[in-house]
């Protein structure tokens, strides 16, 4: 029951934002959109490739601190490997406990990590995930006191009122779960809470994650629009935890729903912001995916390939 209205409630995001974006490609027309892609300079594409390639580098952080604190080890390439891939899945297919959690399976189970250890892996993820944006959100957020200029660019309340209620969630989680060294028993597994060093260094990973990619959508935005990262930074977060927590598959239309709502913007520079947000998407969710996609294909091939000519030698 609460898995359907999950689902549910991704569908309800999901079309209330695609629904938004087509209204709104309409008004700038598809040809313009189309003509304002396609002239986005190759040096855009290339930096912005860059903080791609970086990001993903740090997403293998997850994987890393995760399997570390379910005391496993794997090689270093190999878990580079699965985290690319797993997240080039997940970020785009959405869901990313199943989807993100199968490619976990696909690696680490044949290196004897358990199906419990990968699904503890997969929650320390998530959790670390979600502290990193928040940390994001608060950061920026708590930058914007005393700078009027970038404290314009928003045009929506309760900005501050959401960073307190995070760093209230994060001091209680700190003070009762970390600090108290509490034990949780999942299954047949005990879990230690995480030590202050750990928790540090999931908000840092979790951080410099939402950072970076933000980076990456910055540096196609600027082309378009010339606008403080700040701004965009914060609308960035804010878009991304909304899109976390709706489950929309790639947090697809609520990116550039918020976009579109909150940054002020003349009428001229929507086909920048939609621009930038398609190219962002292009680089980011399709490409990687492509990229893991075929992969798991050659993979795939590979192995059915020795599997029958080694039935064949028999």
């Amino acid at each position: 029951m609460l898995n359907r209205t999950i689902q549910l409630i991704s569908f309800f995001f999901f079309g209330l934002a695609l629904w938004l974006i087509i209204k709104e490609i309409d008004r700038v027309g598809w040809h313009h959109l189309v003509q304002t892609v396609l002239s986005t300079p190759l040096w855009v594409i290339g930096l912005a490739s860059i903080f791609v390639v970086l990001n993903f580098f740090i997403l293998t952080g997850y994987d890393l601190l995760a399997l570390d604190y379910i005391r496993q080890k794997i090689p270093f390439q190999t878990v580079l490997k699965t985290a690319c891939i797993g997240f080039a899945v997940s970020n785009t297919v959405g869901h990313s406990f199943v989807s993100g959690g199968a490619v976990r399976f696909l690696f680490y189970q044949p290196l004897g990590v358990s199906r419990s250890h990968i699904l503890l892996l997969i929650a320390f993820e998530t959790l670390t995930i979600f502290m990193g944006m928040g940390l994001a959100y608060i950061v920026a957020v708590g930058l914007t006191f005393g700078m009027p200029d970038i404290a314009e660019h928003f045009h929506f309340d309760g900005l501050y009122g959401a960073t307190c209620l995070i760093l209230i969630t994060f001091i209680l989680y700190y003070v009762f779960i970390v600090l108290q060294k509490r034990k949780f028993r999942i299954g047949g597994i005990v879990l230690s809470a995480p030590t202050s060093k750990m928790t540090l260094a999931q908000l840092t990973i979790g951080f410099l994650d939402n950072f970076l990619l933000s980076l990456v959508f910055y540096s196609v935005f600027r082309y378009y629009i010339e606008t403080p990262f700040l701004p965009v930074f914060v609308i960035f977060t804010i878009a991304q935890i909304t899109g976390q927590i709706s489950q929309v598959p790639g947090g697809l239309g609520v990116l550039a729903s918020f976009f579109i709502l909150l940054f002020p913007h003349t009428s001229d520079e929507k086909a920048g912001i939609l621009s930038a947000l398609f190219i962002f998407r292009i680089l980011y969710f399709f490409v990687p995916f492509l990229l893991a996609g075929c992969f798991l294909g050659m993979q795939f091939l590979i192995k059915r390939f020795l599997s029958v000519k080694n039935s064949e030698n028999m």
